[in-house]
C-alpha cells in the first residue's frame, strides 16, 4: 500500500494534536502548536483558507473574544492567547480534514489509536515483570515512572490496586481512557474488527478509571443492541440475547464495583476532589450566568475561594488554589451559558465519527472526568458540528484516492 506524503503530513499534525489535547506537560505546548500550524500549510500548500462553511465558527470564536476582551472583570492577555491558540489548531485540523474527508480521519485516527492501545497493555505488563526498568520523571511536581519514554505511568493517592494504571503519553489514565474509548468505538462500528474490539476494550479496563469503564460499557451496550441483537433467525438471536446479557452483566458488575470503590471504599478521594469541582463550579457558574469569568485560572481560584462547597471532607491543603476538573463546568464558568449552548450543539451535531448522539453522549461523560474541552483535538470534532452546510467534507472521486 502507497503512503502518499501528504497523508504522513496529515497524520503527523493529527499526533500533535493528541500530543496537546491532555498530553503529559513534558510536551511543550506552544512549538507543538507551531508545528501544527506549520504542517497545515505545508499540507495546504501554504494557502491559509477558511471555508465560508466555518462562518459561524468564526461568528462564535468572534463572540467569545468580545465577551472575553469586555468582561468586567478583565482579562489576562496569557490565558486568553493560549486558548484563542487553541481554538484556531482546533479550526486549521477540521479545515485539513474537510480536505482529506472524514474516510481519512477515521483511519487516521484508527491507526494511531491501535498503537496506543498496545501502548497501554504493554504498559502494565513491562511494568509489572519488570518493573526495574523505570525510571522516575518528575514532571509539574508529580513523578511519573517512565521506560524509553514511551511506557509511562505515575501511581496516585487513590490508586489501592497493586496493579498499576498506564498514562500512555497523557498526564493521567483518566485521560488515555478517552481516546483508548474511541478505538473500542471504531474498532467496533466502523472497522467491525472484532479481535481489534477485544483489544480496545481491554486496554480501557487496564485505565482503571470508573468514567472510562463507564464510557467503555455505554458504547459496547449500544452495539450489541443496534448492531448485534437484529441479525440471523429467531433461535439466533435468542441465542445472542443470552450471550448479551452475560457480557453486559459482567461488564456492569465490573462498572458498579469500581464505582463503589471510587465513592465509598479506600479510593473515595478521587469522588471528594470530583464532587468538590462540580459543586463550587455550579456555584461560579450561577453568581456568573451570563458571560462567565474567562479563562484565567486566577480569576477561577479567586471565586471558589468565595463561593466554594464548604461540606467537603477534602483538607484545605487540597482545595487551595484547586483547578476544576470537570471539563462541561469549565466550559460553562469560562464563557457563560449563552456561548457554551453551540458548544453543547457541536458535541451531538458533529460529523467526524459516525452515530452522533453516541459520540455526543461519549463526549459528555468524557469531558464531566477531564478539562479537555478547550484542546484542539475535541474542539476540531465539535467544530464539526457548527458547520454551515449538510455536505461540508470533501468526497473521494474514486476508492483510488484512498
Amino acid at each position: 500500500m502507497i503512503v502518499r506524503k501528504s497523508d504522513l503530513i496529515r497524520r503527523a499534525a493529527l499526533v500533535l494534536t493528541i500530543l496537546i489535547s491532555g498530553g503529559s506537560l513534558l510536551f511543550p505546548r506552544l512549538p507543538i502548536l507551531c508545528a501544527i500550524v506549520l504542517l497545515y500549510l505545508v499540507a495546504r500548500n501554504w494557502v491559509l483558507d477558511v471555508k465560508r462553511q466555518m462562518l459561524f465558527v468564526v461568528i462564535l470564536l468572534a463572540a467569545i473574544l468580545l465577551v472575553t476582551i469586555l468582561r468586567p472583570a478583565g482579562a489576562s492577555i496569557e490565558s486568553t492567547s493560549i486558548r484563542f491558540a487553541n481554538f484556531i489548531a482546533g479550526l486549521l485540523m477540521l479545515d485539513l480534514y474537510m480536505q482529506a474527508g472524514v474516510d481519512a480521519f477515521r483511519r487516521d485516527l484508527y491507526g494511531i489509536l491501535h498503537l496506543m492501545a498496545w501502548q497501554a497493555l504493554l504498559t502494565v505488563l513491562i511494568a509489572e515483570l519488570f518493573n526495574f526498568l523505570f525510571v522516575p520523571l518528575v514532571v509539574a511536581e508529580t513523578t511519573y515512572s517512565t521506560f524509553l519514554l514511551l511506557f509511562n505511568y505515575h501511581v496516585m493517592l487513590e490508586d489501592v490496586t497493586s496493579i498499576i494504571r498506564p498514562d500512555g503519553f497523557f498526564y493521567e489514565p483518566g485521560v488515555f481512557q478517552v481516546y483508548l474509548n474511541l478505538f473500542l468505538y471504531l474498532a467496533m462500528f466502523v472497522f467491525r474488527n472484532q479481535w481489534k474490539s477485544v483489544l480496545a476494550a481491554a486496554a480501557v479496563f487496564s485505565t482503571q478509571s470508573t468514567t472510562g469503564v463507564l464510557i467503555g460499557v455505554t458504547i459496547v451496550y449500544v452495539f450489541i443492541a443496534t448492531r448485534y441483537l437484529n441479525r440471523g433467525s429467531l433461535r439466533v438471536k435468542v441465542a445472542k440475547v443470552l450471550v448479551a446479557c452475560l457480557a453486559i452483566g459482567a461488564l456492569g458488575l465490573t462498572a458498579a464495583s469500581n464505582i463503589k470503590e471510587k465513592t465509598s471504599g479506600d479510593s473515595q478521594g478521587s469522588y471528594w476532589a470530583r464532587q468538590y469541582d462540580l459543586l463550587t463550579g455550579l456555584n461560579v457558574i450561577a453568581a456568573n450566568p451570563i458571560f462567565g469569568i474567562g479563562f484565567d485560572y486566577d480569576q477561577y481560584y479567586r471565586a471558589s475561594a468565595n463561593l466554594g462547597f464548604s461540606d467537603t471532607l477534602l483538607p484545605d491543603r487540597i482545595i487551595r488554589d484547586r483547578g476544576n476538573s470537570n471539563g462541561i463546568v469549565f466550559l460553562l464558568y469560562s464563557i457563560g451559558i449563552p456561548l457554551s449552548i453551540p458548544f453543547f450543539v457541536g458535541m451531538f451535531r458533529q460529523r467526524m465519527l459516525a452515530d452522533r448522539t453516541l459520540i455526543g453522549v461519549v463526549l459528555i461523560l468524557a469531558f464531566f472526568g477531564e478539562s479537555m474541552i478547550f484542546t484542539p483535538f475535541f474542539l476540531m470534532i465539535i467544530f464539526s458540528g457548527l458547520l454551515a452546510t449538510r455536505y461540508p467534507f470533501r468526497v473521494p472521486q474514486t476508492l483510488r484516492e484512498y
